[in-house]
């Protein structure tokens, strides 16, 4: 919201403010929250198929089904709860004025970056009441997705809920064909869903997680190392330095499609081809960014050295929080996020380069801790209940034969 240059591709503007560290591929990754939407997408293909299709492939069809089942009914209630408390504490956050200052800069935003749309603040609080409400039931519709303004980062979960539901479908459809035949299936609809446009490609970057999980799988039936556990079934040899090499290079080519910048990638080295072979689409930007999300989540499937980085305490830990973050970061933004910025700014001046980014900087480095702090309350009191309701209402309803 500070800061705009990073979506030009580097050196693709004639040289005018394009020549900056975090505009280089990979780097850039660090600040494109986009593309981590389509990573995440992919994984969630993976965790959700994983289990399923080790029953399927061992033919333990009465747990499979259990399993789906499980799956189906709990889905929505995952996703929404820790949602709706904390969205619920939004609205008492804007009733008491938490908001204001927030929609006041949105009118007029004085810095440079995204003016993010968020929701009115309305004098009436049964007015308040109304919107937020209607704003509530208008989200949970997984079949219009939109983007929420009491959290417009929320508009990937609508999404999420949605093509859990038809990966489902898929696992289901398919569960019961020779696992050759299954696994050229998912490959067409990957490919399939792919050419057709936004809303589908999401949909391919779950199937390409069921991909990568039957992948998965046949690494562990052939004795390799899980790349989810870490743990060798059978003895096997170290992997040859040309693997590892082909397998890292799988992984920086992924990385390298994940930095396709949103700003005159037709222009920008290590994109220009790229855009060339694609002039059917005008969506250059998601067809590449998803490609890349599925490359790389399959070369972290094939190669421990590359999976190291994501085992270790912090990754796990980031890991266990990362939900419960995701919805907690966007309100802290408008909130805490506006008011400590100009705070400092008070402090390193906005009009040098150097005192800005300054600012922004020690703006960013205090609200992550209060962001990390949150999420990880929110991760005990919201999220983990949420997950262990939703297993004890299973048991209460579920039929007994």
């Amino acid at each position: 919201m500070f800061h705009e240059s990073f979506n030009l591709g580097y050196a693709s503007n004639n040289g005018n403010n394009d020549h900056w560290l975090i505009q280089l591929s990979i780097v850039r990754l660090i600040v494109n929250g986009q593309v981590q939407v389509a990573t995440f997408y992919v994984l969630s293909g993976v965790s959700l198929s994983l289990k399923p299709l080790r029953l399927a492939r061992s033919h333990a069809f009465d747990k499979f089904h259990e399993t789906m089942f499980s799956s189906v009914f709990r889905r929505a209630l995952r996703l929404y709860l820790p949602i709706f408390a904390v969205q619920t504490g939004v609205f008492i956050a804007t009733l008491l004025g938490l908001y204001d200052h927030g929609f006041a800069l949105s009118k007029n935003w004085p810095y440079g970056g995204t003016n993010e749309f968020m929701h009115n603040v309305f004098d009436s609080k049964w007015a308040q009441t109304e919107d937020w409400l209607r704003a509530m039931w208008n989200f949970a519709n997984p079949f219009l997705p939109d983007r929420p303004l009491y959290d417009v980062h929320l508009w990937t979960i609508p999404i999420e809920f949605r093509n859990s539901v038809i990966l489902f479908v898929t696992l289901v459809g398919l569960s019961k064909l020779k696992a050759r035949i299954r696994i050229s299936l998912t490959v067409l609809l990957w490919v399939y869903c792919m050419s057709l446009g936004l809303i589908e490609s999401e949909t391919a970057l779950f199937i390409a997680g069921m991909a990568i999980a039957e992948f998965i799988l046949i690494q562990e039936e052939c004795g390799k190392q899980s790349p989810l556990t870490g743990i060798s079934t059978k003895r096997r040899s170290m992997p040859s330095h040309v693997q590892c090499a082909c397998w890292f290079a799988v992984g920086i080519f992924g990385l390298h499609l994940l930095s396709w910048p949103p700003w005159y990638a037709d222009r920008t080295p290590g994109y220009r081809t790229l855009s060339r072979m694609t002039p059917w689409t005008q969506l250059k930007e998601y067809f590449w960014q998803r490609i890349g999300a599925a490359v790389f989540v399959f070369a972290l499937a094939g190669s421990a050295l590359l999976r190291f980085p994501f085992q270790t305490r912090l990754a796990i830990y980031l890991g266990k929080i990362s939900f419960p973050l995701y919805i907690v970061h966007g309100p802290l933004n408008h909130t805490l996020g506006f008011w400590l910025v100009e705070a400092y700014f008070k402090i390193t001046g906005s009009e040098t380069f150097a005192g800005y980014e300054t600012g922004v900087f020690l703006a960013f480095c205090t609200e992550a801790v209060v962001v990390v702090w949150l999420a990880d309350l929110v991760m005990r009191t919201v999220d983990g209940p949420s997950v262990r309701f939703g297993r004890w209402l299973q048991g209460r309803w579920e039929l007994r034969t």
